[in-house]
């Protein structure tokens, strides 16, 4: 791979979630006391799907707001971009996690063939990717549960990702208008609240107890 390093690069590819509430992290406590962290507000959570170059080239990294296989293939692409921009080919190195495995993201790897080749890690070994350890530093070092509103949260995201540093940065802001605008999913355009005249889809059963029959007393 060094002789040939104008030729091919080497990705270290995995994902992780990041919250709006604190990273928990090594903390003292007392033996037996279950420490707490306080947080305001209800945590929202975003997602980056990143890899880092085996020799210093750089990185690619997408924020989203979701983990399955189409985030995964908008990943695919930004690295096919770095691909186009570098007209180097690509080395992708991932674990066996269930949106790489999908029919999907086979699908979608194996239209890429011409300048992709994927290599699967072994199960259980996240000490084989170093992308694994730079999510540790990610998250200590950005501060995004102080963000105020959800859209600082997000830059401070991504001003994060590029501090990791590397000679070629590729960052791909990928978070949706409905997250900034505080939903927790796409809106359905429906108005909020229970349809007029809608009916429950569960048929509860009717359960009647038998009472017993009245016993009569004489004197």
């Amino acid at each position: 791979m060094r002789a040939a390093a104008d030729q091919y690069e080497l990705h270290y590819q995995d994902e992780t979630h990041l919250d709006t509430n604190p990273y928990l992290s090594r903390v003292w406590h007392r033996i037996g006391v279950q420490p707490t962290v306080p947080a305001a507000g209800t945590n929202r959570r975003l997602t980056c799907f990143g890899s880092v170059e085996a020799f210093g080239r750089g990185r690619v990294e997408v924020l989203c707001a979701a983990q399955d296989s189409a985030a995964f293939i908008r990943y695919l692409d930004a690295l096919e971009g770095r691909v186009l921009a570098t007209g180097r080919r690509i080395f992708l190195v991932l674990d066996n996690g269930p949106c790489h495995t999908s029919k999907a993201s086979r699908a979608a790897m194996a239209a890429r063939a011409a300048w992709l080749q994927v290599i699967f890690l072994a199960p259980y070994c996240p000490n084989l990717n170093p992308k694994e350890r730079e999510w540790r530093f990610l998250k200590r070092d950005v501060r995004s549960h102080l963000a105020r509103t959800l859209r600082d949260f997000a830059d401070e995201i991504l001003a994060g990702l590029d501090r990791l540093g590397g000679e070629r940065r590729d960052l791909v802001n990928d978070v949706p208008q409905w997250f900034l605008d505080g939903h927790r999913r796409p809106p359905t355009g429906r108005p909020p609240g229970r349809p007029m005249g809608s009916t429950n889809s569960y048929q509860r059963t009717v359960r009647r107890t038998k009472l017993a029959a009245p016993t009569s007393f004489q004197n």
